[in-house]
């Protein structure tokens, strides 16, 4: 008898074999924002650069993130997502290959590089991290965000020992271009050939708010977690080294702590908080996100501040991941988009706080603009308590 016909089903052994893939590129991109947030003291001071000129730069590179990430990457979704989630490797690699070798009047070229990685990885690599865990029903997201807290891990560490031993910082950003580079061709040669939507109302990502309303839920979790989480990787090496008096291998060794709390929140989530539901996982991560921001942004003595990082990593750590989560339930045949749209909002936040953050660092100092802040996790509990009620990930498997 003819069976009738339909798409394929997908092979669940075959995408379980990706994953290691895809952890690989998110620990490559973890590891460059490990790096730089050891060294940006470094590339500040070799530049001679005012916190206000490093705000612009890095507000270029969120700018340019998110005009790839609203106009660009629903145009591209017609090609496979292995090749999408390469180039975007391949652009941040190039981008940190250049702040190490281009003067200082180019500078804003390698960063301008930068902000279209950012924007392809955080679209793409989400994109398909989502379509694997809802064909193996694993928690993917969770995983490739604990891998990017790895990544941060090994960076920090690699960037403070460059840092004790007087190497020159470039070669840690050359480093950093080398995994990216090695994480593209992985990508590139054993990444899905699946491609993502190319609806015909996908020109630009941000109409995915029109089609779904409560879309602006998971935007608000991953713009409070993103900013938080952005600003510790770009902020939190100046605020210790020049705040607190911290030394630059004490300030590696906090944002190794707060990476490290970061890789075991989303381990504790994907094991405990997975099975509960994305909604419980989110209102979780934000109320302790206050408790652990508040040390944070109060504390006099580096070890208290690490504390504070250490906690606030833990407990915000499973909130975007389970945001992108949220887009499976309230968008479930849009996921292309409505990913594209949720990382958008996320990303704006990285274009006003890098210059928000520089402005009440010069006018008032860091520990008040740090403040501001860690001020956003109260973001992810109002869109967590907001959020509809989910039935566990596990359950649903069954």
């Amino acid at each position: 008898m003819q069976q009738p016909f339909g798409p394929p089903t997908p092979d669940v052994g075959e995408e379980r074999r990706r994953i290691p893939v895809l952890l690989t590129a998110y620990w490559a991109f973890g590891q460059y924002w490990g790096i730089w947030v050891i060294l940006v003291v470094q590339v500040q001071a070799y530049h001679d650069l005012s916190f206000g000129d490093m705000g612009l730069l890095l507000a270029l590179l969120s700018l340019v993130a998110i005009v790839v990430m609203a106009f660009v990457a629903p145009r591209l979704a017609r090609f496979p997502l292995g090749a999408l989630c390469a180039g975007g490797l391949l652009a941040l690699g190039t981008g940190s290959l250049g702040m190490a070798v281009l003067p200082s009047r180019a500078l804003w070229i390698a960063f301008a590089i930068a902000g279209v990685g950012n924007g392809m990885i955080d679209v793409f690599l989400n994109v398909e991290g989502q379509r694997v865990e809802a064909i193996t029903r694993a928690p993917v997201l969770q995983w490739l965000h604990a891998t990017y807290a790895i990544g941060g891990i090994t960076g920090a560490a690699i960037a403070g020992l460059i840092a004790a031993a007087n190497i020159d910082f470039r070669v840690g950003l050359l480093l950093g271009a080398v995994a990216l580079y090695l994480a593209a061709f992985l990508n590139a040669t054993r990444g899905t050939s699946e491609r993502g939507s190319a609806d015909a109302d996908s020109g630009f990502s941000l109409t995915a708010f029109r089609r779904h309303h409560d879309l602006w839920l998971p935007a608000l979790v991953v713009l409070s977690a993103f900013l938080v989480e952005g600003s510790m990787d770009t902020w939190s090496g100046l605020y210790l080294y020049n705040q607190l008096g911290a030394t630059e291998f004490q300030a590696a060794l906090a944002f190794v702590a707060f990476s490290a709390a970061i890789f075991l929140g989303r381990m504790f989530a994907g094991r405990v908080l997975f099975g509960l539901g994305r909604r419980t996982t989110i209102i979780a991560s934000g109320a302790g996100g206050i408790v652990g921001g508040a040390i944070a942004a109060l504390g006099a003595d580096p070890l208290q501040v690490a504390f504070g990082f250490l906690l606030m990593g833990f407990s915000i750590a499973a909130a975007a991941p389970a945001g992108f989560g949220l887009v499976e339930t309230l968008a479930p045949d849009d996921q292309t988009n409505a990913i594209a749209a949720v990382t958008t909002v996320g990303y704006s936040g990285f274009v006003w706080s890098p210059p928000i953050f520089a402005w009440l660092a010069q006018a008032f100092d860091l520990r008040a603009a740090m403040g501001v802040i860690v001020s956003a996790t109260i973001g992810i509990l109002i869109a967590g308590v907001l959020s509809p009620r989910d039935r566990p990930v596990r359950v649903d498997a069954r």
